[in-house]
């Protein structure tokens, strides 16, 4: 490995650090101003879903190592591991990383069904890793949040939520991580048209 080729693949690491770190302050955000609401508790990982594909689509548009997908999650997850019991938000996002990771270093590059495929997936993961423990652990998740100030809004969305709800939720996170691929792919397509005319602008002077 050259020089070059070595600072190049520092920038990349600092770019995923730099990206993962506005991804986990985005959704820090948007759960502590809309989170502490039951209904809203409920939809939190269809919100995130549009925010994280974004941001992950952007980063993936200027860093050139493999392993964008896969360390952001981890660094997302492990953020999330004291939410849930069992820090199962942690597992299943990173999880929801690797396949993404793979799906995306096999078919993502070539494909933008490969991408939001591999892109959804991480997003797909922190859904499950909300809904499993407080649909189907929900004495684990009381014990858990039993001496928390957020205790009453984790017992009220158990009382929501139910099987039917999982899956329509679940679903609609993929449908706005989608939605996010999209918008931060036009992001990235006005920010690639600008370079562009900033280049011919220095051609013609």
């Amino acid at each position: 490995m050259t020089t070059k080729q070595r600072k190049q693949k520092i920038r990349d690491l600092i770019r995923i650090g730099v990206f993962s770190a506005l991804w986990i302050a985005v959704s820090w955000i948007i759960g502590c101003t809309v989170g502490f609401f039951p209904p809203i508790m409920l939809a939190l990982p269809c919100i995130l879903a549009v925010a994280g594909t974004l941001i992950l689509v952007v980063m993936l548009s200027k860093v050139n190592i493999p392993g964008g997908i896969l360390i952001s999650s981890f660094l997302f997850g492990i953020c999330l591991f004291s939410m849930v019991p069992y820090g199962l938000m942690f597992l299943c996002t990173f999880a929801g990383g690797i396949i993404g990771e793979i799906i995306y270093g096999t078919i993502g590059k070539k494909s933008n069904t490969g991408k939001v495929i591999a892109l959804s997936f991480p997003m797909f993961g922190l859904a499950l890793g909300e809904y499993i423990p407080l649909c189907y652990m929900q004495e684990a998740f009381k014990s858990f949040y039993a001496d928390r100030i957020t205790g009453s809004v984790a017992d009220s969305s158990m009382e929501l939520i139910n099987t039917p709800l999982v899956i329509v939720l679940t679903v609609i996170t993929v449908i706005c991580a989608i939605f996010g691929y999209l918008w931060g792919k036009k992001i990235v397509a006005k920010r690639m048209a600008n370079q562009g005319g900033h280049k011919n602008e220095k051609i013609k002077k």
